[in-house]
């Protein structure tokens, strides 16, 4: 996940063919197997076991070692030394330049192995080991396999659990256990007729590699779990990157159907469609779970809980219906709205829905008991967001609406748009609001300023609806049906890369990693973008009937997968869902 660079030791300015052989660094990154796991000490009275590391350098200046040494003075030589010794320091200091200058390269080669051993100091291995860690635990992930990388000694102290439970940059220790991915849909691979995937490799080096999943955990995470939790999120990010695709599949389902909305959590994939269904896929199975009838209208919005016990699903039939993930089991159907459930959000058990009727509606969905009613817009509402707290809405009426869920109250109305309000951002922290309308802008609102000085920033450059957007920090990623992805820094309100590639409108994006992001569109293709560089990385799918009806709905991905919903709106593409996968094992 981060660059990794060998450390380069200094060897001098003498030439090759003047130095001393050196040992070799420690390439392998494997322990000796004489040694017993976390068992370290440098004779200095620590507790860990003795002899585990190397003792400190203690070179003396041994003349006895010179094979010119004779056993008897030398009186011309000991008169050279009772003059040097009547020098002063400067004219000792010339003395020796001139002596090196007279020199040939033999005695130089042999004065160098008497005094260099004075300036090569092991520090680390010299101090007691718990200082050693305490040293090691300042150091990021990055570092600490340069550490490795030195000796062996260093290498093993590198790996001492303790440092790396102290680390900061802690993100790769957040990663779902590896997965299978080898059954059901993954037997076949997403290479059909019709569907491009660039990078993916052959059938023979998928099996190899399908063999090679099997060994989940390798001889490092034996010796330092941490350390291999790093590696193999490194080896992900590199996966996502530039590594070929070593697996995908397709799921097939809502025949000649929109997929109008998709989730993921954990192994759960959820699809629904205007087909008035919804699916359940298990995505390491690679198969459809549960199918969930009951609704006789279009599903335009759903949900999965937090806890990944519910399912929530909202419909042109006007109801909202409350499903056990489990087994598909309907729970509730909550009933209230008088027009179509366009969109919802849900923290814990608590569910708000937004609809055409104007109004938005906040649930309990473990009882399935209406809490509050929200009014406030003039039209439809088309967006909701919302923490457990606040809800944040946008409307066809050109306002985006904060509220108190429980009271009911509308705490302020951001006016500004001058038209539809199509998609929202909501980050509860710091009071931003990031609201994309079909005026074509971006503002960027703080709701906790005075009221009417709420507008810190009017992002415009795009042409059209903007579709998607993801907040990092003061970075936002828009993308939009102008066909172009933007990058924003929302407090100095410019744009700092426009990312062109599409051929039509831009349908969803997808931000993981650090600089990493993937959108999909109507041109019927996949990109990945680096952000931070401005430029495509690669192309992850393209299909055939791109350009003339076929198209990339919906986006939708995990640390690990990448699932990419795909239809047309001419029935020249089947429905499907393909998924990518990009996980490694741990080393």
């Amino acid at each position: 996940m981060w660059p990794r660079n060998d450390v380069q030791m200094d060897e001098g300015s003498m030439t090759p063919e003047d130095q001393e052989p050196e040992p070799a660094i420690d390439q392998d990154m494997e322990f000796d197997n004489n040694l017993e796991e976390n068992s370290y000490s440098n004779g200095s009275g620590s507790s860990y076991n003795a002899d585990k590391l190397s003792s400190p350098l203690q070179h003396k200046l041994d003349l006895s070692a010179s094979p010119t040494q004779n056993t008897e003075a030398n009186p011309r030589v000991e008169h050279l030394v009772a003059l040097f010794k009547d020098l002063t320091v400067a004219e000792q200091m010339e003395a020796f330049v001139r002596l090196v200058q007279e020199s040939n390269m033999s005695n130089i080669r042999q004065m160098r192995a008497i005094i260099e051993p004075h300036f090569q100091k092991d520090f680390l291995s010299c101090l007691p080991v718990e200082i050693g860690i305490k040293i090691l635990q300042n150091l990021n992930s990055t570092d600490l396999m340069k550490v490795a990388q030195v000796s062996k000694n260093w290498k093993m102290l590198s790996e001492v659990e303790k440092v790396w439970k102290s680390l900061e940059d802690r993100g790769f220790k957040n990663l779902l256990e590896p997965s299978d991915r080898t059954r059901g849909a993954w037997e076949a691979t997403a290479v059909i007729p019709g569907v491009n995937i660039p990078d993916h490799v052959n059938q023979c080096e998928i099996n190899i590699h399908r063999l090679v999943k099997l060994l989940k955990y390798g001889p490092i995470y034996e010796r330092s779990a941490d350390k291999s939790r790093y590696l193999r999120g490194e080896k992900i990010e590199k996966n996502w990157h530039s590594r070929p695709i070593m697996g995908s599949a397709i799921l097939r389902g809502h025949e000649e159907h929109v997929i109008t909305c998709m989730q993921i959590h954990n192994d759960l994939l959820v699809t629904g469609s205007d087909d008035n269904t919804l699916k359940v896929w298990s995505i390491d199975d690679g198969e459809v779970k549960h199918t969930l009838n009951g609704h006789s209208g279009g599903v335009w919005t759903s949900q999965i809980s937090q806890c990944g016990r519910y399912i929530v699903s909202g419909s042109t039939d006007r109801t909202v219906k409350v499903w056990r993930a489990e087994d598909g089991f309907l729970l509730h159907t909550l009933q209230g709205h008088t027009s179509t459930v366009r969109c919802m959000a849900m923290a814990n058990t608590t569910l708000v829905t937004g609809s055409r009727d104007c109004t938005l509606r906040v649930w309990d969905i473990e009882t399935g008991l209406h809490v509050k009613t929200l009014q406030g817009h003039q039209a439809a509402v088309r967006c909701v967001q919302f923490d457990g707290n606040i809800v944040v809405s946008g409307g066809y009426d050109f306002t985006v609406k904060i509220w108190d869920a429980f009271s009911g109250k509308c705490l302020r109305t951001l006016i500004g748009h001058s038209n539809r309000v199509y998609s929202l951002l909501y980050e509860s922290e710091r009071s931003i609001v990031c609201s994309g309308s079909l005026d074509t802008s971006i503002r960027v609102w703080d709701f906790s300023r005075p009221e009417g000085q709420e507008l810190i920033a009017f992002l415009s450059g795009h042409t059209s609806l903007t579709s998607g957007m993801q907040l990092r920090g003061n970075i936002l990623v828009s993308c939009n049906a102008d066909s172009h992805v933007r990058v924003w820094d929302i407090y100095e309100g410019t744009c700092i890369h426009i990312l062109s590639g599409h051929r039509s409108a831009i349908t969803s994006l997808q931000w993981f990693g650090r600089s990493l992001v993937a959108t999909s569109s109507d041109d019927g293709s996949v990109k990945l973008w680096d952000i931070e560089r401005g430029v495509l990385i690669r192309d992850l799918v393209s299909l055939n009937s791109g350009g003339n009806g076929g198209c990339i709905w919906r986006l939708c991905s995990t640390q690990t997968m990448l699932a990419c919903a795909i239809g047309s709106r001419n029935n020249t593409e089947e429905t499907k869902v393909i998924l990518l996968d990009f996980d490694a094992n741990h080393p």
